[in-house]
């Protein structure tokens, strides 16, 4: 049976007690066993100090170990640093297991570096030089312990190693950040639309070219100057299990539609804003203010999409929408239910007193009162009701972004499919960084240097 292996039997408290006399373990006068880690080591005919090496610089930062254990490990660094002896009579002093090879800790040093490296963006040449380390480190170590060392996540090295980031991406030293030209644009549609925040403002400026730049660094910039929102934060909300047809996201517009509705006060009257969309894009397809919400409107309405999205000119063997609504008494009418179907569409209700069941026809309808209907203590009349609510309908179609779509406006989701405008994204994202790195490239140059 080999020492220290994972299924040999505990050794009894007298045992214990002889081998502390004796030594005959190896480890006199130790008191408790290892650290399991050694004892995994000497199964693997490793050595003894190997591991506990790297994971020593590891552990004590994170506490994972109790104060005991902490003490032990303690003791057994620095028993490696003075010279430990592994299973073939080997002395082992580094991380690296070997007397030649500087520690993990050294080896950052040597390259101008420090603290965790974890989605740090270094340069060509520090890139190369750890992976030189690993691979000479890798004949004594597991490629996790040495990346636990260094505090690098292990996908790095294999990203490294295969070269996909040759070209696209030549390390960070300052070649990507933001021009002043980009700052300056983004601090100009911050000023003159005070009320949008960071998301919408990035969103903005890469639909209409300017600036491609992420979300988080247009919060960075806008703080810089004072331009920043406050914080507000907000209660968490109850999370509960949405319904069936919530669980299944639809891969292309017209599989499922959503409907709904709510009221707005029209010179102290009541009436009712009715909404259809799409569930793959958020488009509001249709939509109507009425008086009243009965089978009538719920028919006209969905008949006006179907015309609009020329559902009745699919052929006969393709998908049709599934409307999804609540158990509304203008919903589960006959009347409703028979003109759905004879148009090919099928009517879904969703479980009474769980809203989430249509859940994205409430977030569109949340949308248009927070940003709409809200902000107005009443409208004048019908004609202005529908006006400005037609108004900000437009707008939230082809306009504003949404999040559910990745920044991209609904009508341009719904049209041109979600792939398609990433795709689009991702390659300007790739060309303005090209940019970005010959700009800074001339900003460095010796002649503008000397210019200066």
């Amino acid at each position: 049976m080999l020492q220290g292996g994972p299924y040999e039997p505990r050794k009894s408290k007298q045992e214990n007690t002889q081998a502390q006399v004796s030594g005959k373990d190896g480890r006199a006068g130790s008191g408790n066993r290892a650290p399991r880690a050694v004892d995994s080591v000497q199964t693997r005919g490793r050595g003894t100090c190997t591991v506990v090496a790297v994971e020593a610089e590891v552990y004590p930062e994170r506490n994972c170990w109790t104060k005991g254990n902490q003490t032990r490990s303690e003791s057994i660094r620095r028993s490696c640093s003075d010279g430990a002896e592994d299973g073939n009579g080997t002395t082992v002093t580094s991380a690296a297991g070997d007397n030649n090879r500087t520690s993990g800790n050294e080896k950052k040093e040597s390259l101008k570096l420090e603290g965790p490296l974890y989605g740090r963006h270094m340069t060509k040449d520090q890139r190369e030089a750890l992976i030189e380390f690993i691979d000479g480190a890798r004949g004594y170590e597991s490629l996790e312990a040495i990346c636990a060392a260094l505090e690098l996540h292990p996908r790095s090295y294999y990203r490294w190693k295969s070269g996909s980031l040759a070209g696209s991406h030549g390390g960070g030293g300052g070649r990507n950040k933001i021009t002043p030209l980009e700052e300056k644009k983004v601090v100009a549609l911050a000023k003159k639309y005070p009320d949008w925040h960071c998301r919408r403002i990035a969103y903005h400026l890469e639909k209409t070219a300017k600036v491609f730049i992420g979300k988080t660094k247009v919060a960075e910039i806008m703080k810089s100057h004072g331009l920043n929102h406050a914080f507000e934060r907000k209660w968490a909300k109850p999370q509960i299990v949405p319904a069936d047809m919530l669980l299944h996201e639809p891969c292309r517009r017209n599989y499922v539609w959503g409907m709904d509705w709510t009221w707005v006060n029209v010179n102290n009257r009541f009436m009712f804003l009715l909404v259809l969309l799409d569930w793959y894009s958020r488009k509001i397809l249709s939509w109507g203010l009425y008086h009243q919400i009965t089978q009538i409107e719920v028919v006209s309405v969905v008949t006006d999409a179907v015309a609009i999205e020329r559902i009745d000119f699919l052929p006969p063997t393709s998908l049709r929408p599934i409307v999804v609504a609540d158990h509304g008494s203008a919903n589960i009418a006959k009347y409703t239910r028979e003109n759905i179907e004879i148009q090919g569409l099928k009517l879904w209700l969703s479980g009474i007193g769980r809203p989430t069941g249509n859940a994205r026809t409430e977030r569109v309808i949340g949308t248009l009162k927070r940003e709409e209907i809200n902000l107005q203590e009443q409208y004048e009349n019908e004609a202005t009701a529908k006006s400005c609510i037609g108004t900000a309908i437009w707008d939230y179609n082809f306009n504003r972004p949404n999040q559910g779509n990745g920044g991209f406006a609904p009508n341009s989701v719904h049209h041109s499919g979600r792939a398609a405008l990433t795709q689009r994204r991702d390659r300007a994202r790739q060309q303005t960084e090209m940019l970005r790195r010959k700009h800074w490239e001339q900003e460095s140059s010796p002649s503008n240097t000397s210019l200066t």
